[in-house]
């Protein structure tokens, strides 16, 4: 094999390797802005959900505190209302916590990236050999 035709598939080499790089990059960043749009939806869940609870509660819990009052103790009635609201608190929460789960890596892109260093070795060695068996 002469100089120049290794130099030229060394080259050709080192050309497809760097399309492929700039391809495995292309399709991380889009499966990764996938799953940060999913992130965020369960964020804005877990805000809202938040905040609703809070607003709401704070109104809720004076009335329920005020109406349990007619037929309990002061204590027990803001004791119940207390520990309703933290149920459903929770609940939400949770709701969004699962959403957030729902997150996956970047799978397609570590499995291109596995048979990309598969055929970068073996085109290496190829290359490899061939210098060795030309030498």
């Amino acid at each position: 094999m002469s100089e120049r035709a290794f130099g030229s598939l060394l080259g050709e080499f080192f050309e497809q390797g760097k399309r492929l790089i700039r391809a495995e990059i292309a399709l991380a960043k889009t499966e990764l802005r996938q799953e940060v749009t999913k992130v965020k939806a369960g964020g804005v869940m877990v805000g809202v959900g938040g905040l609703l609870l809070f607003i709401g509660a704070l109104t809720f819990a004076a009335f329920a505190c005020v109406l349990l009052d007619l037929v309990l103790p002061l204590w027990a009635a803001t004791l119940i209302v207390t520990v309703a609201f933290l149920a459903i608190g929770a609940g939400i929460a949770m709701a969004g916590i699962k959403r957030i789960k729902e997150i996956h890596p970047p799978n397609q892109t570590i499995q291109t990236l596995k048979e990309d260093s598969q055929w970068a070795s073996r085109t290496f060695q190829s290359v490899k050999s061939q210098m060795h068996g030309h030498a």
